[in-house]
């Protein structure tokens, strides 16, 4: 009896608890006072804005800062870019042009989404220089998912690059079945090659128990590039379910040279298998001779990487030579390496390829370079009828006006593992909005692709769009924070 009266008191604990949280949400109509006292400072690449502490009737849940290239006056203006940055008095906005103005201001917002009714004043303004401090994040590295590879490996993806304790860094890490509580042992933890980004660990740990649902929850040990920890409590766990799979066995292949055929008649074409590494000299990885006399040799003058026929990134390689003759020459890749750290086979380094006297003129020289890639790719949202509108920008590269045929617009939301496409745009087109979307994280990539089918790798961009709230107890309190900044009044 004693039992039941005991669940029935906290079940109406809660009950009444979250009565009271509704109606103090339809209550609260008051919006916190402006901020004041704003100030910012020079950094490179970016712009280091603090403020004074605002103030509300019940409590300020954190502060948005607003900045532009031009300056906010009339009412109804607003920013062009926003940043929830929660409740700090103080936030380093990253990445920013040296040598431009920017100008920043700053509003408060309370938990029922009531923001600070003016623009901060004044607005302030930064120039950011080459020769300023370097910009500090401020942001802790979160936890973004958490996957079994095979039975006794775990894929660990963060939302920025982080940085392994050196000593017994797997210590850094638990993992515990969520049924049974017993803890699963984890025998090494290291970041994973493949991820140029350096935001991957991989885990090798003991048998787990296929699909059983295991919870991970990474120590403050794990710090980002500026030295900030992950914080518990926040974002530091994830699930995944365990696997039974064998654990896929190491590339321990090197490259192999595919085709050698000459572009014209001081480049040649070196085609891989796979994706290679030069060494620190690239000269040094290539030998080119004649067929009939390997004491004469083509000096090498240079080596670009490309992608092959099957589109993959730096799996050809294309060597500026001296001038070759209309003879047979055999090349030799000597110490190339595959991304594993796997030599080329030795019997698969050599090719031959019959020169080309007569440079090649333009119309007939094979494209296989893609176009330059777009600059200073920026993103701003509003939050309109239940859903969040993200509005891209960009600049194109002057030297892609007679080189770009489209422009391609990309949407991930795994954290850049696999994209979809959104778009074609027109080779002048500098803006993209992407509508009708829900609270979450999306990455957008755009590339540039030219006549002969060459794309380029892309620029890519994260935004993270908060949960609206409406869900919770008819709650908009974060969708007003995100969305709320059109009519922002001019002091």
């Amino acid at each position: 009896m004693k039992k039941i009266l005991s669940k029935l008191f906290a079940s109406l604990a809660i009950v009444v608890t979250l009565i009271s949280f509704t109606a103090f949400a339809a209550v609260d109509k008051d919006s916190p006072s402006d901020v004041i006292g704003l100030k910012g400072i020079a950094l490179k690449e970016g712009a280091k804005i603090s403020w004074d502490s605002a103030t509300d009737n019940l409590k300020v849940a954190g502060y948005q800062v607003h900045y532009d290239i031009k300056s906010v006056q009339n009412p109804g203006e607003k920013y062009a870019f926003v940043k929830d940055v929660g409740n700090v008095l103080t936030y380093n906005v990253t990445p920013l042009e040296n040598g431009k103005k920017y100008y920043f201001s700053v509003i408060a917002y309370d938990e029922a989404g009531n923001e600070s009714a003016n623009w901060g004043a004044p607005e302030v303004s930064v120039t950011p220089a080459a020769d300023a401090p370097e910009a500090k994040d401020n942001t802790a590295p979160q936890v973004s998912k958490a996957l079994a590879l095979s039975k006794e490996q775990v894929k660990i993806v963060f939302s920025e690059e982080i940085i392994l304790p050196k000593v017994d860094p797997q210590d850094a890490f638990q993992i515990e079945d969520e049924d049974t509580l017993e803890p699963l042992a984890i025998l090494k933890a290291e970041m994973d090659t493949e991820d140029l980004g350096k935001k991957t660990v991989i885990l090798s740990t003991a048998p787990q128990t296929d699909k059983s649902k295991y919870k991970l929850t990474v120590g403050i040990d794990i710090e980002d590039t500026f030295g900030n920890p992950v914080i518990s409590g926040t974002s530091d766990t994830a699930e995944f379910d365990g696997s039974g799979a064998d654990k896929v066995a190491a590339d321990a292949k090197g490259p192999e040279v595919v085709k050698v055929e000459p572009m014209d008649n001081t480049h040649v074409i070196v085609t891989f298998n796979e994706t290679v590494v030069l060494g620190i000299d690239p000269s040094q990885n290539f030998n080119i001779v004649e067929a009939a006399d390997a004491t004469k040799q083509l000096q090498i003058l240079g080596v670009e990487l490309g992608k092959n026929s099957e589109n993959v990134e730096d799996s050809s390689a294309i060597v500026t030579t001296s001038p070759q003759g209309e003879i047979k020459y055999t090349v030799s890749v000597l110490g190339l390496k595959d991304e594993s750290g796997n030599e080329v086979s030795a019997a698969k380094a050599t090719g031959e390829f019959t020169g080309v006297a007569k440079a090649k003129t333009p119309d007939n020289i094979d494209d296989i370079l893609p176009p330059k890639d777009i600059a200073k790719l920026m993103a701003d949202y509003v939050f309109s009828a239940g859903k969040y509108v993200v509005n891209l920008s960009w600049e194109n590269p002057v030297e892609n006006k007679n080189d770009t045929k489209e422009q391609l617009v990309y949407l991930s939301q795994d954290q850049g593992t696999s994209y979809a496409k959104k778009a074609s745009l027109d080779a002048a087109a500098t803006k993209y909005s992407v509508n009708n979307l829900t609270p979450g994280e999306y990455w957008f990539k755009i590339t540039q692709k030219d006549t002969s089918g060459n794309e380029s790798e892309g620029i890519v961009k994260k935004v993270t769009l908060a949960e609206t709230g409406p869900e919770l107890l008819g709650l908009v309190a974060l969708s007003l924070v995100a969305g709320k900044f059109v009519t922002k009044k001019r002091k």
